[in-house]
């Protein structure tokens, strides 16, 4: 195994109401990037979803208040979000030498699992009707509507060019399609 200094590492971020706020509106990742100045593919993880069910907005938190965001900026542009007060209330960050603030990151596996437990959330909400994204498997990347829903597994209607298709597919490969579409 490499060295886990090496790998992905996220920055914690505790939202201010402001932030919160738009998590409910779904620009909060847009927001973020802008703040610190990056591209439109720096990560972002925020631990909620939102998605359209029954024609309604429906909001999953899994950690409400907090956002991750990639590390390896300088460390400057992190504090800046928190000095701001727009969106962030603060950085999660430790006391380093001579009272000097450290951020303080955590590993992309434990933002994987946050992502995992987000996506088992999601899956135990899913219902007849509602548009999906399937995630794994065999029709990943594909978009579908799902028709009837059994204990682990939904059978899902999948339309591409030439072909129309109903597949079953386990819950845990489906994730309801965001709320709203241009997200």
């Amino acid at each position: 195994m490499g060295d886990q200094r090496d790998g992905v590492t996220w920055v914690a971020l505790e939202l201010s109401r402001q932030g919160e706020q738009k998590v409910e509106d779904g620009t909060l990742a847009v927001a973020l990037r802008k703040a610190l100045g990056v591209e439109d593919s720096w990560p972002v993880f925020i631990p909620a979803k939102l998605y359209s069910k029954s024609g309604k907005r429906v909001t999953v938190h899994l950690m409400e208040g907090y956002a991750f965001v990639g590390s390896g900026l300088d460390e400057v542009n992190y504090f800046k979000l928190e000095r701001s007060g727009k969106l962030v209330e603060q950085v999660m960050a430790i006391p380093g030498p001579s009272g000097v603030r450290v951020l303080s990151t955590i590993s992309n596996r434990q933002v994987d699992e946050l992502r995992r437990q987000l996506l088992e959330r999601i899956a135990s909400d899913i219902t007849p009707g509602m548009g999906v994204s399937v995630t794994s498997g065999k029709y990943k990347g594909l978009d579908g509507e799902v028709l009837f829903v059994e204990d682990d597994y939904a059978l899902v209607y999948v339309e591409l060019r030439s072909l129309q298709t109903m597949a079953r597919i386990p819950r845990v490969f489906l994730d309801a399609r965001l709320y709203p579409e241009e997200m």
